[in-house]
């Protein structure tokens, strides 16, 4: 299966997900997240602000500042193909930002430097037990975790319906570490 054959199988199978089905997963992996010991271990943590289709992190992100970590979502920087980053206190300050995705205000949030970062959580369309992961096509994370000075955990979070047999991947694809889905934990 091609990249773009992938995309469209996989965004079929979220189509398919019931928001009861949905509901109950991002719960149950919103609870799993936290016994990923990398993840669990964090003082600075880079999370994802979702789009619709995608697993929700709202309530991670909020358990994470409860545990006194330092929340970190991204913000495409118009024009290229990069993302920095900034620390958030508060979900609710994201606004929207480059493709309607929230993110945060460089105005009024402090910048992060990547190396600072030690997990993120990774969104994606689908994920493989090699640690395959496929985004939607822009290279925005394989970018950031191509920089010499990352050093940050990479765990995806997936619905369990977006696992294929096998994610083609490039040669610039950076695997992740560890998928964290409803129904378990994989590490790579």
């Amino acid at each position: 299966m091609t990249k773009d054959e992938l995309r469209r199988e996989a965004r079929r199978r979220l189509r398919d997900l019931l928001p009861s089905e949905r509901e109950a997963a991002e719960t149950e992996i919103a609870r799993l997240v936290w016994t990923v010991p990398q993840v669990a271990d964090a003082r600075t943590l880079l999370l994802f602000a979702h789009l619709p289709d995608e697993v929700s992190t709202d309530a991670i992100a909020l358990e994470a500042l409860t545990r006194g970590m330092h929340v970190v979502f991204p913000r495409v920087i118009p024009g290229t193909r990069s993302m920095d980053l900034h620390a958030v206190a508060e979900p609710s300050s994201l606004r929207i930002g480059a493709y309607g995705i929230r993110e945060p205000d460089p105005e009024r949030s402090a910048r992060v430097p990547a190396e600072m970062v030690d997990a993120v959580l990774v969104p994606g369309l689908a994920w493989d037990r090699r640690g395959g992961r496929l985004g939607r096509g822009a290279g925005y994370y394989d970018r950031l975790f191509a920089l010499p000075e990352w050093r940050g955990f990479r765990c995806g979070v997936f619905f369990a319906a977006q696992e294929f047999p096998r994610v083609p991947t490039d040669p610039w694809d950076v695997p992740l570490q560890a998928v964290v889905t409803e129904n378990e934990i994989v590490s790579h």
